[in-house]
């Protein structure tokens, strides 16, 4: 099965146009985009890229460094290679989705099929154990008791988070750590995109879907960088290896790749809005929302935990649920 056919049957109902669902109004709105006066996107960004590769780009791309760049950009324009980057599904996901659809499916149901994937189980598990989908903090230590806790709702935001969980935290030969962290970051950002979404009344699992994705063209190449690097042999390329293609071509990357998947419009706009946004641009509902996450979960990683009270002022600046700190913080217990 193919990530798109997932997320289109994830979706379900979701999926129809946001013009026939009132409650979506704000997130067709022309609104233009605010500058924190905390930090700028572009500081923002910056510091960020710092926490995922443990240092700046102090040096330029050597000759190879850029000739491996362009193979990794000129395959990735290819829809076919695109697809191939991205891991296929776990074989169980097609029968999960019938049973979600199925009114007449039991919990039962859904644990006789979850628990067929080892690696699909132990991930529902564990995102269902921690302290944000887990709100009792009693352990859930059986898949039918943590289905019982998350209900549908729950149990299709765990799912999605789970088949993403693959897709994003990779294994790498450099910079190891930098998979896991997008990973965190994405879990957060689907996250504050769920609660402030749920704020302005957005539709909550297309909010979270958006924050849950918008970095899979960030990770997407980084993985084709290092097997292209390891492949000319080159034992160490350093953070100016990956931070200066990254921030040209992951964000339209992402753009393109939900596309292929056949994500909803309203996300799909949204994401192509974040590859030239910029302080006083009119975007979507849908693209303010994610610019907003995106800034506040990027700060939220690499502030240091006992100055994260100065991101308050973040939150200030955009009128951001005031609770939405702590819950991010719930977020990396027990991943």
């Amino acid at each position: 099965m193919t990530v798109s056919s997932f997320f289109r049957s994830v979706l379900g109902k979701s999926s129809k146009s946001v013009s026939d669902d009132p409650v979506t109004a704000s997130s067709r709105a022309c609104l233009p985009v605010k500058e924190s006066s905390y930090i700028s996107q572009e500081q923002s960004d910056e510091n960020f890229n710092q926490f995922l590769f443990a240092g700046s780009q102090s040096q330029p791309l050597t000759v190879p460094q850029k000739l491996v760049v362009s193979v990794v950009r000129d395959s990735l324009a290819k829809k076919e290679h695109r697809l191939n980057a991205v891991p296929r599904l776990p074989t169980i996901i097609p029968k999960l989705l019938r049973s979600l659809r199925d009114p007449d499916s039991s919990v039962r149901d859904y644990v006789a099929i979850v628990n067929k994937d080892p690696v699909m189980s132990a991930a529902v598990m564990k995102l269902a154990n921690s302290v944000y989908f887990n709100h009792t903090g009693s352990y859930m230590g059986d898949m039918e008791r943590a289905i019982v806790k998350l209900g549908i709702g729950g149990l299709r935001s765990v799912l999605s988070a789970a088949v993403m969980q693959p897709i994003i935290q990779r294994e790498s030969p450099y910079f190891s750590q930098t998979g896991q962290r997008l990973w965190l970051h994405s879990l957060n950002t689907a996250v504050a995109c769920e609660i402030i979404g749920q704020s302005r009344r957005m539709e909550r699992f297309k909010a979270y879907l958006l924050g849950l994705v918008h970095d899979v063209g960030k990770i997407t190449l980084f993985s084709e960088l290092c097997k292209q690097y390891k492949l000319n042999g080159d034992p160490s390329p350093g953070p100016q290896a990956f931070i200066p293609p990254l921030k040209q071509y992951a964000a339209q990357l992402s753009c393109t790749i939900a596309k292929d998947w056949q994500m909803p419009e309203e996300i799909c706009i949204a994401l192509q809005e974040q590859i030239d946004i910029k302080p006083g641009k009119n975007v979507s509902g849908y693209g303010q929302l994610l610019y907003q996450s995106n800034i506040v979960c990027e700060a939220f990683a690499y502030t240091p935990r006992n100055k994260l009270n100065e991101l308050q002022f973040l939150l200030t600046d955009f009128t951001l649920p005031k609770n939405l700190l702590s819950k991010l913080e719930e977020v990396g217990k027990q991943i």
